[in-house]
């Protein structure tokens, strides 16, 4: 029986980095998530300036040669098909 504090010591040494390793993967899946809602956040905000770029854009459509008139208009579709 003289063995068992030495088996415990080694046991909350064991339990005490696990709980450290725990600890680091969940804050390395927080930050992730973090960053996942950053990067959308930033995505929202390209998103509305492309929005009114084109708005400005569509003003002077008619303006356009006929290749860019073309080259805007399937541009924008494809926009519009994934926003």
């Amino acid at each position: 029986m003289g063995f068992l504090p030495y088996e415990t010591a080694i046991k909350s040494i064991g339990d005490f980095f696990k709980s450290i390793f725990d600890f680091a993967k969940t804050s390395k899946e927080h930050q992730s998530e973090t960053e996942i809602i950053k990067d959308k956040r930033d995505y929202k905000e390209a998103t509305n300036i492309a929005e009114k770029i084109i708005d400005i854009a569509q003003k002077y459509k008619t303006e356009m040669t006929f290749a860019d008139r073309l080259k805007f208009s399937r541009l924008l579709e494809k926009f519009q098909e994934h926003n």
